[in-house]
């Protein structure tokens, strides 16, 4: 019986998919009208307002301007990119393209809207997509939103393909922000005298501010003849500079360039699920163990948990060097998920072991994805956990509301973006669940204006035992907070409002724009 009601309820839903999508673009029913550069797209507002934060900020603030006109006109977009935005609104689907282009246009407005379902189908798209033409312009919009994934994975791409990626006169297009995202990492291994020549012709069509892009070439790793004969003659680099690497290359100064190492590692233990990720069950004897290519300097961990649901993980991590003797160098019993960008001081090592210690969902340890690395500069850490200068309260760190209303508006990375989180005063409440842990001492919080209100937050590392941060309850407030406590590690932040003037059907609303955690860099 229980199989006849489950077979009822899928045949439903693939119905209820298909009346969806026979509104795509059809007037019959339709309460909007969009113009794009002279078209006219046909649409219906709740369906709208339900697939997406953006249009439903619109509807619900603009609602008496929508009224008396029922046409809205677009022109910072291309008919193709609605289009498809429409489509995948109402079907869940995009026409296939091999427009790497058009692909990129579509993602930015998947962005600038919020709609974070179509922003991950994009990524995958285009991760799927790399190759050796398009994969200049990809990096360029990953950075230039902050979409960590999308990046990772640009790069990921070019370390495997180093000395085609520095031959081609497309690395030109880069911007300085992005060429010395590929050519400082330590994986992304090519002649050292071939990285200069790219340089080079990069420095005579590019503006290089500060130097640089000219200082990701590791000059002590090239040979004498080739400072003398290639890089002196080029007048990209100082003498006294070239002096000091050529003291490092015949040893009369140790080295301070680490070699490039090509990104290499073995799965040792742990059992594999399709490739899809490494687990192990969660007792005391079982781990997921990765082996280097080769001994290496490591200061920076980056892996991924299996994220298809809200589960959370908690875990340590050791090093060893010859696999008897092992240091621990994070321990993280706290509830984390998604992202783990790990810092620590740096070790020479060539193995690696993950022991998780335990999952909200099941009783194994899953681990989709795992990147080892040396990085030059690290941000503050106070024991294991990292003090960041930086906004960390935004969906491409994997921040998630996972209390409130409107969610992901709280968390959005562009001011221009329109909307707020809310929640029903001495109702509900808003808390946000952090990848990891952080040491945070600083919030910054925008208030919707146009209202007053009063609240408190709180902080905690289980979720169980909260630790008030912030007491404004008996003051009357608007518009930015700069907010100031004292310093303690965060996994979870509980924002709740004690009095709001602003009402919707008559129910107060407590209402936020937007969120950002930072740590204490005073000392930085």
């Amino acid at each position: 019986m229980a199989e006849e009601e489950k077979e009822v309820l899928t045949s439903q839903i693939v119905k209820a998919h298909d009346d969806f999508s026979w509104l795509y673009l059809n007037q019959r029913y339709s309460d909007i009208t969009i113009i794009v550069h002279g078209r006219k797209f046909y649409a219906h507002k709740a369906i709208l307002a339900a697939r997406c934060d953006f249009f439903k900020f619109v509807f619900y603030d603009h609602v008496q301007a929508i009224k008396e006109s029922p046409e809205a006109i677009g022109t910072d977009i291309s008919v193709w990119a609605f289009q498809e935005l429409l489509r995948f609104i109402y079907t869940g689907a995009i026409i296939t393209t091999p427009n790497v282009t058009l692909i990129l246009e579509l993602l930015e407005i998947s962005v600038n809207c919020s709609f974070t379902d179509l922003e991950n189908f994009l990524t995958n798209k285009l991760k799927s997509a790399l190759n050796l033409e398009n994969a200049y312009d990809i990096l360029n919009v990953a950075n230039s939103r902050d979409l960590d994934e999308l990046r990772d994975a640009c790069h990921t791409f070019m370390d495997e393909n180093a000395p085609e990626i520095i031959a081609s006169p497309l690395f030109n297009n880069l911007p300085q922000k992005s060429a010395i995202g590929v050519l400082q990492r330590d994986t992304f291994c090519a002649p050292e005298i071939a990285i200069f020549d790219c340089v080079a012709k990069w420095c005579k069509v590019n503006k290089d501010v500060d130097n640089l892009v000219i200082q990701c070439v590791r000059l002590s790793l090239l040979t004498v003849d080739e400072i003398v004969s290639t890089v002196r003659p080029s007048e990209l680099v100082e003498d006294e500079t070239l002096w000091a690497a050529i003291a490092e290359i015949i040893g009369i100064k140790p080295k301070t360039s680490f070699y490039r190492i090509k990104k290499s590692a073995v799965l040792l233990t742990s059992k594999r699920n399709l490739n899809t990720y490494a687990y192990h069950p969660i007792d005391k004897s079982s781990s997921i163990t990765v082996r280097l290519g080769a001994p290496s300097q490591v200061n920076y961990i980056k892996m991924r948990l299996l994220d298809e649901d809200l589960r959370f993980y908690s875990y340590y991590i050791e090093v060893s060097l010859d696999q008897r003797n092992w240091k621990r160098i994070i321990n993280y019993s706290y509830p984390c998920r998604s992202w783990q960008d790990l810092y620590f001081k740096e070790e020479m090592i060539q193995y690696i072991r993950i022991v998780g210690t335990y999952n909200s969902a099941s009783q194994d340890f899953h681990l989709v994805s795992f990147e080892a690395y040396y990085k030059s500069d690290i941000p503050k850490l106070v024991g294991d956990i990292i003090c960041p200068d930086k906004n960390f309260a935004i969906l491409n760190k994997k921040a998630l509301v996972i209390e409130g209303n409107n969610p992901n508006v709280l968390l959005k990375q562009h001011f221009e973006i329109p909307g707020f989180t809310y929640h029903t005063i001495d109702v509900d409440q808003i808390v946000v669940h952090f990848a990891q842990p952080y040491m945070i001492s600083r919030i910054q919080l925008l208030l919707w204006e146009g209202g007053l209100f009063r609240y408190f937050i709180e902080t905690s590392v289980d979720k169980t035992n909260w630790r008030i941060a912030v007491d404004r309850t008996k003051a009357n407030c608007s518009s930015w907070q700069l907010l100031q406590f004292d310093e303690r590690p965060v996994v979870f932040i509980k924002i709740v409002g004690t009095y709001s003037t602003v009402t919707n059907d008559k129910v107060k609303e407590f209402r936020c724009a937007l969120l950002k955690c930072f740590g204490n860099n005073d000392d930085n």
